[in-house]
């Protein structure tokens, strides 16, 4: 309302003209990489569950939209518990020990970002199930450590480093020479992480 220009990373508003720029990953494009990944993982079969990020958030949708677009086309793969873990890793830990109680014979999880899959794994660890192939969503350090130490399977590299720097480029020439970006809802695509690339992945960017 003051007239200060605002540049969105990470985290978009449906609302058009309030913002510069919304500079966001591509959340869907994310989620189908990682169900791929993870549709190949559990060798198109098995039980699986899903953790759902906080559901008043849009990601926490779109993410779990674009997983199932991939993963219901595999008949053989059944989801036999989806819950909400609010992006916690507390509550993820938690909510994995019951589902496992519940479910003793899951075979995957997949998880709307890497708090909670690290708070599954966690669970699952304590449970002695690290046979249990668990994917997440960001690439952070944490789950980058976890991936190279044999832990978690997979993510989905949404490139904030990048986007940052992108934001600050686009702030300084519209401060300086009143230019907007072309379009104010940009898109970045993700990367799948797994054992391949792990090893490079450094506070959201791929190293070469």
């Amino acid at each position: 309302a003051a007239g200060i220009p605002s540049f969105l990373i990470d985290r978009e508003i449906n609302a058009t003209g309030v913002a510069v720029a919304q500079i966001v990953s591509n959340n869907y494009q994310g989620a189908q990489l990682g169900a791929q990944e993870f549709v190949k993982l559990m060798g198109e079969k098995g039980n699986f569950v899903e953790l759902v990020g906080k559901e008043s958030d849009t990601n926490a949708g779109i993410r779990s939209k674009g997983y199932h677009d991939v993963i219901d086309d595999y008949p053989d793969l059944k989801m036999v518990a989806q819950q909400s873990a609010n992006w916690s890793q507390t509550e993820a830990y938690s909510k994995m020990e019951s589902i496992l109680q519940a479910n003793p014979d899951i075979k995957g999880v997949i998880s709307g970002n890497d708090t909670m899959a690290m708070g599954a794994y966690a669970a699952l660890a304590a449970a002695n199930r690290k046979d249990v192939i668990v994917v997440g969503f960001d690439g952070s350090n944490d789950v980058r450590d976890s991936i190279t130490s044999g832990g978690i399977k997979a993510t989905v590299l949404q490139p904030a480093f990048a986007q940052a720097q992108m934001a600050v480029e686009q702030a300084n020439d519209f401060i300086k020479n009143k230019k907007s970006p072309a379009k104010e809802k940009q898109l970045m695509d993700c990367v799948l992480v797994n054992g391949n690339n792990a090893a490079k992945l450094e506070t959201f960017a791929l190293t070469n």
